[in-house]
């Protein structure tokens, strides 16, 4: 059995049967961007894609269905048996970019196999616009965690996640801790396209009335750029919580947390921030470093982090600020929760 449904039946059946996607598009396709949990089973590989579609344009629908045959032909025992590891029973999602040919190929040949197989009506094409789509149409109550560099916004927000609170990690979705040290030990990051399939995702496990707790970001994490309705949604918060943590203790956490990593990658910071730090302050903090010094370096670059430090929202009202000054994490966290 082969039948079309559309993205919200596709997602709904992918969420509470759990069932898998088999995404059949090219690798490079899928690597650029797809369905979390999703797994690929290419009809063809990135080569084979480009030769079939130029058949296509240049001598029509057949002479590409030919030519994709010849690809196809010795890879149909080869493509059962991926999809074989991967399916949980004999019921399988499956799509490719617009819903065509290469899921509508694939589908048929799950299906004479022993597969019952839902297809994406319009393709990945229809997933992308749900998940664009999605930013804008709902409104969440946002609780924003806000403070100066160093203060243990990530551990705090960590610890609430532990104890069952709606937590949105958009740093850890965009694999990038902020500021420019951020990328250090954080690999290499997902594309927009990813990241923003990666956020729907987690946001899509909670409704409109449901209370997110989310850091104060700016537009960009890294490179990443965060959804303009859900950052406008992000600047209109329910609360603002203000953790005030002393100069030292902020210091202290970050070369904890940085000064493990290499010198080299700790320099590559620094002088990436150079025209906002100045050339006298960067040659102090790289001297600084370079002598094994790193607190005192730490300190160096807060003096600019403070400076250029400038709550996003400015509603007085909404604020509600928190004296951390020798407080444990699970203080701050009980305070938190009193809110």
């Amino acid at each position: 059995m082969v039948k079309r449904i559309d993205i919200e039946e596709f997602l709904r059946l992918q969420r509470e049967e759990n069932l898998p996607v088999i995404d059949v598009r090219s690798p490079s396709e899928f690597n650029h961007g797809h369905m979390p949990n999703a797994k690929n089973v290419y009809l063809f590989n990135d080569e084979e894609r480009k030769i079939v579609g130029t058949a296509y344009k240049e001598e029509g629908r057949e002479a590409a269905i030919l030519k994709g045959l010849e690809y196809v032909g010795s890879r149909m025992a080869t493509i059962l048996k991926e999809v074989d590891k991967i399916a949980k029973s004999n019921v399988i999602l499956m799509h490719c970019f617009r819903g065509g040919m290469r899921s509508e190929s694939v589908a048929w040949l799950c299906s004479n196999y022993k597969y019952d197989v839902y297809v994406l009506d319009k393709g990945y094409k229809s997933y992308r616009r749900y998940v664009l789509e999605s930013f804008n149409n709902k409104k969440y109550k946002i609780n924003l965690v806000t403070g100066r560099t160093g203060s243990k916004k990530t551990l705090i927000l960590n610890r609430l996640k532990e104890l069952n609170y709606n937590v949105v990690d958009l740093e850890g979705i965009a694999k990038h801790k902020g500021s420019a040290f951020g990328w250090i030990n954080e690999g290499e990051q997902p594309s927009q396209e990813q990241f923003e399939n990666n956020l729907c995702y987690e946001l899509c496990k909670y409704d409109n009335a449901s209370v997110l707790w989310v850091e104060d970001e700016s537009l960009l994490i890294g490179k990443r750029a965060i959804p303009r309705g859900l950052f406008d949604n992000m600047k209109n918060p329910e609360n603002i919580i203000y953790l005030n943590v002393p100069v030292e203790e902020r210091a202290k956490y970050i070369t904890d947390t940085y000064g493990k990593y290499s010198i080299d990658d700790l320099r590559e910071s620094i002088i990436k921030i150079k025209k906002r730090l100045g050339d006298e302050r960067m040659r102090e903090a790289l001297s600084l470093l370079e002598e094994g010094k790193i607190y005192e370096c730490v300190v160096v670059l807060l003096y600019y982090y403070d400076k250029a430090y400038r709550l996003s929202i400015e509603e007085e009202n909404k604020i509600i600020n928190i004296e951390c000054g020798n407080l444990t994490i699970e203080n701050i966290v009980s305070a938190i929760s009193k809110i």
